[in-house]
């Protein structure tokens, strides 16, 4: 695959591309439906880009249950941030169905040895624009009840009215850090009180300022 698919790898010149490939070894896997990329605990020095297919990242508490860290769908990065530090992974990743996922050994190396500036500025720009995205679930999560946290997320991801989901009510129940039954009651209970109307996966915000005065 060309490497300028890849967000990092973007508007980089054919000399840097050639230099890239020279510092780290990449390939492409296929990983079944429900295999691990990688398991919390392990030490890796690999940039994952997901191709094609669904991968979940998530934590388990001590009780056993799972809360959702993040959820990819389209093509995404992930992982770079442990490879880069060095560091043991503080969660699991995990196949929702079967993933083709490219692979890059040795990023730190590549990161570090790189006469690319192009590369650097693209690595800081993703780091920058996650940072903000887990900011913005931090603010979910921080709302006094679960009806709030509700109304915030749908506020950040509408699009015209509209939220689309792609992620299942029960990703969605843990990335709220609840239970599916508690998520499911209260959307009813929003959609009764005419705030919000909820379709499979789509949810149609019908008044606004009052999911507004909620938060």
């Amino acid at each position: 695959m060309d490497l300028r698919e890849i967000p990092i790898f973007k508007n980089l010149t054919d000399e840097e591309l050639r230099e890239i490939e020279l510092l780290g070894q990449t390939y492409e896997m296929v990983y079944p439906k429900g295999s691990h990329i990688f398991k919390k605990g392990e030490v890796k020095e690999d940039f994952y880009y997901l191709k094609k297919g669904s991968v979940k990242v998530y934590k388990i508490d001590p009780e056993g249950k799972r809360y959702i860290i993040a959820s990819f769908n389209k093509p995404a990065i992930f992982g770079e941030v442990y490879a880069y530090l060095k560091k043991p992974y503080d969660f699991w990743a995990e196949a929702n169905k079967d993933s083709e996922i490219f692979v890059i050994k040795d990023f730190r190396k590549l990161i570090m040895r790189t006469s690319s500036k192009n590369l650097r500025l693209n690595f800081i720009d993703i780091l920058a624009k996650k940072s903000l995205k887990l900011s913005k679930k931090n603010q979910i999560n921080s709302q006094a009840n679960l009806k709030q946290k509700i109304a915030a997320f749908l506020l950040d991801n509408e699009d015209e009215g509209q939220v689309h989901l792609s992620i299942s009510r029960e990703e969605w129940a843990d990335y709220l850090a609840t239970t599916r039954p508690s998520l499911s009651r209260s959307l009813s209970l929003m959609d009764k009180d005419g705030l919000i109307e909820v379709h499979d996966k789509e949810v149609i915000i019908l008044d606004r300022k009052a999911l507004e005065s909620l938060i």
